[in-house]
């Protein structure tokens, strides 16, 4: 597993546990009726995101018809109206959520979105959910019961993927399905890692060099792994994120950088960009070939490989090494590894997304330690503050989880294009 997938892991595990408000007054729906919790209403949900809009209000209206006052039924209600641009009853079912649950916090959303949805019809969804969530007073939703089975991207994605795998004989398309998140059996695994030759794309097979990273299957055919990437990176020496991963994933971190070794870490610390690929051709590629192995819906799989390709191992694996090498590092090699990593992080920060970020702020604050540079040590850990603010208020939102599909696919072309920037437009007041 590559480091940025085990890092989007922690992160969404370690912000699910968040108990902390932006909202001191209001509560979030079901705080008090955990208990309404429906099949129908699941169900409706489900039929929700595949935009089968008859099947969910038939399962809402046996819902409503038992439990007249369930939030979650009248919730949902009130989205799948929105969604179907039946603004009328929409209004209807929120005035029935505020009255069943007045304390609710997304009600006023919804109700600020409704009415935004009707003045600006051809407005991006995400625009109108964000204007519309500034304007209900910046909510956060970090009380699960309401979201509850509509928001876990890793197990939808998991479950879309089911059956792909037998559908082709691509090893390329198996590629992606396993970093997608299809769980391979150790049958699978083997069969995947002697058919990598068959991948020509350098950028998949740096990301299952991530991918079999802790794997039993070594030796040769890993070696001959890393031997085509090293001539793709002969191809393009430009390549920092390849070159530094191929530089150091095989060595041990008990021993000090060489000379050697340094110089090609400052070699690569000065080329001008992290990645050559953007996350819009990634992702793109990515769903292409999902949907080549039959995957209808391969948004969630695709964002996934997105993730896996980041291959980001490169800054933590410098960082075992310096602390390995704790005080046998010269005072020379501090001061380079110091700019190296503050270099490093620069630019892995102004990638687009918020897990590059993040890491690559860590590294550059890692970096100012090295060269004691107090200044810069001050703007890494501002920076750094700023990145996790904007990742805990993102999470508070539950933004996957919102049965809007409209909203959804809005909310994940701003991701594709540009995380950052799209998640900072929520924490910015």
């Amino acid at each position: 597993m590559s480091f940025a997938r085990s890092f989007l892991l922690l992160f969404v595990a370690a912000c699910s546990t968040t108990t902390g408000g932006m909202h001191s007054q209001a509560t979030p729906l079901l705080v008090s009726h955990p208990e309404q919790h429906s099949v129908r209403v699941a169900r409706a949900v489900e039929a929700t995101e595949r935009k089968d809009f008859d099947t969910a209000q038939r399962q809402l209206d046996e819902a409503l018809a038992d439990a007249p006052t369930d939030a979650k039924a009248l919730f949902v209600q009130a989205c799948v109206f929105l969604e179907r641009g039946s603004l009328k009853e929409a209004t209807g079912m929120v005035k029935r959520l505020r009255a069943s649950a007045p304390a609710s916090l997304e009600a006023p959303v919804l109700e600020v979105l409704i009415e935004r949805r009707g003045t600006h019809p051809t407005e991006d969804w995400r625009d109108s959910f964000l204007w519309a969530w500034r304007k209900a007073g910046r909510p956060g939703f970090q009380d699960r019961d309401l979201f509850d089975g509509m928001g876990d991207l890793l197990e939808k994605a998991k479950a879309l993927l089911a059956g792909a795998w037998g559908r082709t004989n691509s090893a390329e398309v198996r590629l992606v399905l396993a970093l997608a998140g299809d769980e391979l059996d150790a049958e699978s695994r083997r069969w995947l890692f002697a058919h990598l030759e068959e991948v020509k794309d350098p950028g998949l097979l740096l990301a299952a060099l991530a991918f079999f990273q802790r794997d039993v299957l070594v030796g040769e055919q890993r070696d001959l792994l890393r031997s085509r990437l090293r001539r793709f990176a002969e191809d393009a020496p430009t390549d920092m994120q390849r070159s530094l991963l191929l530089l150091l994933e095989p060595r041990v971190a008990d021993a000090p950088f060489t000379d050697e070794e340094l110089r090609e870490l400052e070699r690569i610390a000065a080329l001008p960009d992290f990645r050559p690929t953007s996350t819009v051709s990634m992702y793109a590629q990515a769903e292409r070939l999902l949907r080549s192995a039959g995957v209808a819906h391969p948004e969630n799989g695709a964002f996934m490989v997105t993730v896996s390709e980041l291959v980001i191992d490169g800054p933590n694996l410098i960082s075992k090494v310096v602390k390995a090498s704790g005080e046998g590092l010269s005072a020379d090699h501090r001061m380079r590894l110091g700019r190296v990593l503050w270099s490093l992080g620069e630019r892995m920060a102004a990638e687009s997304t918020l897990v590059e970020r993040l890491v690559g702020l860590n590294t550059m604050r890692e970096g100012a330690m090295l060269l004691i540079d107090s200044e810069r040590l001050t703007q890494a850990a501002l920076a750094l503050e700023e990145g996790r603010e904007v990742a805990r208020v993102s999470r508070s939102l539950e933004l996957d989880a919102w049965p809007l599909p409209s909203l959804q696919e809005a909310m994940l072309a701003a991701t594709v294009k540009d995380e950052w920037t799209h998640l900072r437009a929520f924490a910015v007041p």
